[in-house]
């Protein structure tokens, strides 16, 4: 039984290596292909990356680079943090996360998700740091230092992360800084930290937060609410009685009924205009109440395609450009990418998406060939038996449900921000995490990498070469 494992699980590792290697390819091509050129996306007015906008559109390409660059090593030290795998083997890796369309499409593109990304991985190859077993204090320093460090560059190029972004580092915060409080001389380290962490937090959210009331926001929180439960059926339920709500005239209901940006462009200006905050905030209640207690079936089915969207995006898309699912910005988003080269986007995204949950299923099958193929000593205790008390004890249990809810957590900001509005170019780094499984099986475990260069000396040994 073991031996039929280990046969599938190569074959299954052969396949995964096989199909990544060719998203590497089509991501090339494509990269090559639209590396002079510049998607034409909205800027984002806000952060230290709005001074990339000021640059001669001759210079793109050196952004990109920069961009690509920042992918490639992110995704190599997280790969080989996580893998402890061969360095060509973890290159490899790099490139895949890099390779996939989302996250290509944010590469070679005047905005901040690709750096953004990029921190996210570096901040996740600092958390498997702290779960290994090196549990020396500087070193542990050092990974808090650099979490923060890569949460703090977050905050600085898109202050709107900084809230969600902040999940991760606060519960590895949590996990960690009790052991740094043990003796005396850590103290100030583990206060230093804990201090910065919030100072962070704090500050890019301020900046978000003054923008926002720079730009007339002061509807508070109640007015993100109101986009994501009113706006589908703004028109059907306000259009003909316009005045319930405070307006004179059903045309700004009907302008903001159009697009889900134009709730900010047209509705938010009329509402603040015509009452005042108090009222407008009685008004706000109002209709999200009604909007729920009416159409709650519709509302929770959107929010569950925008989170499938934001969670599984290569699954979502095709269904999204057939007109299958729920209204977002993919469609705006593929039609840029596939600009200048429409028939090579097409090829690459299809092309991508059906291979993503092709290795969903060969990731676990993989898994489970693993499994079945492991020694009984690793299996579980020495009895060969597994272990709760053990699993639960294991250092990586914690790290593993802290980077699941971080990524539950982001999913939920960016759903709750609005209906409509959905753009996967926010969560790319959730969607690589999905791939990070099919490495970790094309790379293979460890000790078994071991006995296999033991293997091969020890008949190097007896042929004496």
């Amino acid at each position: 039984m073991k031996k039929a494992a280990e046969a599938a699980g190569l074959v299954v590792k052969n396949i995964l290596f096989i199909g990544y290697t060719l998203q590497i390819g089509l991501g090339f091509i494509w990269m090559g292909a639209n590396f002079l050129k510049s998607q034409d996306f909205p800027p984002v007015d806000a952060g230290l990356y709005s001074f990339f906008y000021y640059l001669p559109q001759g210079a793109y390409a050196i952004v990109y680079l920069l961009q690509l660059g920042a992918a490639l090593y992110a995704g190599y030290r997280l790969i080989f943090k996580l893998c402890s795998g061969k360095r060509i083997i973890c290159f490899w890796g790099s490139l895949v996360l890099m390779t996939m369309p989302m996250a290509m499409q944010c590469h070679l593109a005047l905005l901040p998700y690709s750096f953004v990304c990029s921190l996210e991985l570096i901040k996740l190859s600092f958390v498997c740091e702290l779960a290994g077993k090196d549990e020396r204090d500087d070193l542990r320093v050092k990974a808090l230092a650099g979490l923060l460090v890569s949460f703090g560059v977050q905050c600085m190029l898109w202050p709107k992360y900084s809230l969600p972004g902040a999940v991760l580092p606060f519960l590895v915060f949590l996990w960690t800084l009790p052991g740094l409080f043990r003796k005396r001389e850590r103290y100030f380290k583990g206060l230093l930290l804990a201090v910065c962490f919030l100072a962070v937090t704090a500050a890019g959210w301020s900046v978000e937060r003054g923008r926002e009331d720079f730009q007339g926001n002061s509807l508070g929180w109640s007015w993100p609410l109101v986009k994501r439960v009113c706006w589908p059926t703004l028109w059907a339920d306000w259009g003909e009685r316009p005045e319930e709500i405070g307006l004179e005239n059903g045309s700004v209901i009907w302008q903001s009924a159009y697009y889900p940006y134009y709730m900010e462009q047209y509705f938010k200006p009329a509402l603040e205009e015509a009452v005042t905050l108090e009222e407008a905030k009685a008004i706000m209640k109002k209709m999200v109440n009604y909007a729920w207690k009416v159409h709650y079936p519709m509302v929770v089915r959107q929010i569950g395609w925008d989170v499938l969207g934001y969670g599984v995006t290569p699954l979502i898309l095709p269904l999204q450009l057939a007109g299958e699912a729920y209204d977002s910005s993919s469609g705006r988003n593929y039609e840029i990418m596939r600009n200048e080269t429409p028939a090579l986007t097409k090829y690459y995204v299809r092309t991508a998406c059906i291979w993503f949950g092709v290795s969903l299923v060969l990731m676990a099958a993989g898994a489970i060939l693993m499994v079945i193929g492991k020694p009984k000593s690793i299996k579980g205790d020495s009895s060969g038996k597994f272990s709760l008390s053990r699993f639960c004890r294991a250092p990586w249990l914690f790290p593993v449900l802290a980077v699941l809810f971080s990524a539950g957590t982001v999913i939920l900001f960016f759903t709750m921000q609005g209906a409509g509005t959905m753009d996967y170019k926010y969560t790319v780094w959730i969607n690589q995490l999905w791939i990070l499984g099919s490495i970790k099986i094309v790379c293979g475990r460890k000790k078994e990498r071991q006995d296999r260069e033991n293997e091969i000396k020890g008949i190097a040994g007896r042929i004496g070469v």
